[in-house]
């Protein structure tokens, strides 16, 4: 096995290296503050439902391969009430206790605080409840990377796993572009596998395949030879959207 973490997995790579290679992928999500979720394979065997979600840890009748199972706890909290969210496909922001977080920053005094009021660390990641006998936590996206389009919640990592799925995109970031209507319009940014050649109308008509809801759709797409990365090879979307708004 391996593990893989830091970035949303595309199913279509998870599911690649267990059906090519006999590889079963490990699904981690945690932060610099506390490692927390994974996915196994003994958990999940399915690949593609291993890189959709994460357990839900403490759910009656379910048990887990992982140790941090029985000493980690998880709830999401709506944002705007503060009211915890039980019931599945509502959107909140995932907060974990557990002996494996940290107990705070160097300069905490002069920071808001991390953790809520129980002690949970509020990791601002969006999550939903998802699975049969509501068992797995879905990754929606970061809170700060959600695109508002009129309103409406737009998840760039969903669009963004999907979209890696079209043969001709190598890399994709999804991004939110400024707009006097909209307040927001989606936009991705991709990189195209070599030789290949990628318009927008390939990109909505692939989407829409799949089901996608109109108002998800990227409305401009902008080609690049590669997406701003940190040394650790993590996605710079702060830098994307700067250069972007920058472009009007």
């Amino acid at each position: 096995m391996i593990g893989s973490g830091s970035a949303p997995l595309s199913p279509d790579m998870v599911k690649g290296w267990q059906e090519r290679y006999g590889i079963g992928v490990i699904n981690f999500f945690g932060s610099n503050e506390g490692v927390a979720l994974l996915t196994t394979p003994r958990d999940v065997p399915d690949p593609v439902e291993r890189a959709r979600y994460f357990p839900r840890y403490g759910v009656p009748g379910m048990t887990w391969s992982a140790r941090t199972a029985t000493q980690v706890e998880v709830r999401l909290v709506d944002l705007a009430t503060g009211e915890e969210i039980t019931e599945p496909g509502v959107p909140g922001e995932l907060r974990i206790r557990g002996p494996m977080l940290f107990p705070g920053y160097v300069d905490g005094d002069r920071l808001p605080s991390p953790f809520d009021e129980e002690g949970f660390l509020k990791t601002g990641d969006v999550f939903q409840i998802a699975g049969d006998n509501n068992q797995f936590l879905e990754y929606i996206d970061r809170a700060k990377d959600m695109v508002i389009r009129g309103g409406m919640n737009v998840a760039p990592a969903e669009l963004e796993n999907l979209i890696l799925g079209h043969p001709s995109v190598a890399e994709v970031a999804v991004v939110g572009v400024p707009d006097e209507v909209y307040g927001e319009r989606v936009c991705a940014v991709v990189v195209p596998r070599e030789g290949a050649t990628v318009t927008l109308d390939d990109i909505t008509a692939y989407l829409r395949e799949r089901k996608i809801a109109s108002y998800k759709l990227p409305e401009r797409l902008e080609i690049r030879p590669a997406l701003p990365r940190n040394p650790l090879g993590k996605l710079l979307k702060r830098q994307l959207r700067d250069e972007l708004r920058g472009q009007g």
